[in-house]
């Protein structure tokens, strides 16, 4: 393993924006994880020990212009392994998301298909515990193995450890007390599936999706196929755009003020939640309520088919970003009383 300096991180993030990090590692094994958190933890500055930045695939952060004053650890392990007879999916942290998901689906596993064309690696899907059309990897997973960086042992989370809630885990939260950093860091996930599931076809658009494609009684593979499709036809081109998907969460209101935003939009889409509170589809609030789908800021803005979701042209900044996450969170205050928070992690 060998520890660089001064690296752009722009390269490595969907958003493609950022500086430079200090230090920058690609780590394939365990042991080389185990070395690359031990020269962050020697290696002080004032006294202090080098904080360090996990990246998987870099789909769900914005770095700072100004980079990352610390050590970058690039998760590259990749191993992926299935026990037939339990139905049991075990992946590396390093492992495409979209690839783990196309294998299960390839082997007759139901569980992960509505999870399909989801950027980023199996390491970080617990962490945000990434959801769509009705699934999220909590429904799912079985346990994590992390590496502990306070006692510096591998240890494991069962589903229940991990407390998982929309879009959280314990591993967003907990944090080692002396330097603040992220205390745990995944180096391998293992799902619980079956070869008997039921195919999760509740939304709008994937009914609409086999209605218009005249396809009954769907198959596994026909649902991913129709997932990535979807998908495809209201994110932009990451090959063309910087962007990191969805930039904020859904809020939840209690019903009460629900009811008075249905009273003043009629056609708000709402999700009631276990807890009386309801679910916004802020989505539609930016768009209709906002008018702010297809809104252009300099070199950032919302993408025209979804305005959830930010891209940024070639060239863009994160100064430009923020101003525009700024803009928006102003305009949802105003117009609904809701403050909205962002779903990427902001890096810097």
């Amino acid at each position: 393993m060998k520890i660089l300096e001064n690296i752009s991180l722009a390269k490595y993030t969907t958003f493609k924006i950022g500086g430079n990090a200090r230090f920058f590692c690609v780590v394939t094994s365990e042991d080389e994880l185990v070395e690359a958190v031990k020269f962050a933890k020697e290696k002080n500055t004032d006294g202090h020990a080098l904080p360090f930045l996990v990246l998987g695939g870099g789909s769900n952060m914005l770095v700072s212009d100004k980079g990352f004053n610390g050590l970058v650890i690039k998760m590259e392990m990749k191993n992926t392994v299935i026990n037939d007879e339990d139905s049991i999916m075990s992946s590396s942290a390093g492992e495409l998301w979209d690839s783990l998901v196309e294998c299960s689906v390839n082997n007759g596993l139901y569980g992960l298909e509505n999870l399909s064309a989801i950027p980023g690696t199996v390491g970080a899907a617990p962490v945000q515990n990434i959801g769509a059309y009705g699934a999220e990897v909590s429904q799912t997973l079985l346990d994590v193995r992390s590496l502990d960086t306070k006692s510096m042992t591998f240890v494991n989370f069962s589903n229940k450890d991990c407390k998982f809630g929309y879009r959280d885990s314990i591993f967003k939260h907990e944090r080692d007390s002396k330097t603040g950093q992220p205390r745990y860091i995944i180096t391998a996930v293992a799902f619980q599936l079956t070869r008997k599931g039921v195919l999760k076809m509740d939304y709008k658009d994937v009914k609409e999706y086999f209605e218009k494609n005249h396809v009954t009684g769907p198959t596994l593979s026909d649902l991913r196929k129709a997932i990535v499709e979807i998908r495809e036809s209201k994110l932009p081109d990451w090959k063309v755009w910087g962007t990191a998907g969805s930039f904020f969460k859904n809020p939840s209101v209690p019903a009460a003020q629900f009811a008075e935003l249905k009273n003043k939009f009629p056609d708000l889409p709402g999700f009631p939640e276990n807890d009386g509170s309801v679910k916004v589809s802020l989505g539609y609030v930016l768009d209709k309520v906002c008018d702010a789908k297809g809104l252009m800021m300099g070199n950032v803005g919302t993408y025209d088919k979804q305005a959830l979701v930010l891209i940024a042209k070639s060239g863009a900044t994160a100064a430009e970003v923020y101003s525009l996450v700024d803009e928006l969170k102003r305009r949802v205050k105003e117009k609904t009383g809701i403050v909205i928070e962002a779903e990427v992690d902001m890096i810097g």
